[in-house]
């Protein structure tokens, strides 16, 4: 008498629309942020990206089309790497304070001041991922020194939200700005506003993720 053949399910493959539904849940649930090196990869992009994009946009929406032949010229590109620069380790350093706001209550009593120790070293491997321009050559140690006593301070206050620190990387990239300042005296606060609403963005899903 024969045997009818074993019955083996086979997974259906995974089309197009799959492939874009598993993207889809992928950004709408990102991994969790749940080690040292995760938090620094997370704030190194952000920061940079932060930085990049305000600054970018600003001197593309100021200048126009004009501003195909200024990203051509050397003085300003030199300018705008500084800008870059100087606002990179103003956010990275907000970012971590909104770090620390997060992971207060979870720290063990008499604990929080290697917290802060922790953040502080962490500053200072993540800065080090986005060259100094030639012109800031001392600004690297400098940024770490500003960073840890703002840190300190912070700490020893009120938990800060998105809104305390952003208008401090606002002020970073609105001085710096490429563009001379008898030009951009009436956008302040644009700029600003520009900073906060990606500085919001970002401390949420810092929160979603940590």
């Amino acid at each position: 008498m024969s045997r009818s053949p074993a019955v083996v399910a086979v997974p259906p493959a995974i089309g197009p629309l799959g492939r874009l539904w598993r993207q889809v849940k992928a950004r709408l649930r990102p991994a969790p942020i749940d080690t040292a090196e995760a938090l620094r990869a997370f704030l190194e992009e952000r920061a940079a990206f932060m930085a990049q994009k305000c600054a970018i946009d600003y001197c593309r929406g100021k200048t126009g089309l004009a501003s195909y032949a200024l990203f051509t010229e050397k003085p300003f590109l030199d300018a705008l790497d500084v800008c870059r620069w100087e606002t990179f380790a103003a956010v990275l350093g907000d970012l971590l304070i909104l770090v620390e706001t997060h992971l207060r209550p979870h720290v063990a009593a008499g604990q929080h001041a290697g917290l802060c120790e922790a953040l502080i070293g962490l500053y200072s491997t993540a800065s080090a991922t986005l060259p100094a321009p030639m012109q800031r050559e001392g600004s690297r140690d400098e940024a770490k020194d500003a960073f840890a006593l703002r840190l300190k301070a912070a700490s020893l206050g009120r938990p800060q939200q998105a809104l305390d620190v952003a208008d401090h990387s606002a002020k970073r990239l609105f001085d710096t700005l490429p563009i001379h300042i008898s030009m951009r005296e009436m956008d302040e606060e644009p700029v600003y506003g520009a900073v906060r609403f990606r500085m919001i963005a970002v401390n949420q899903e810092l929160q979603q993720r940590l």
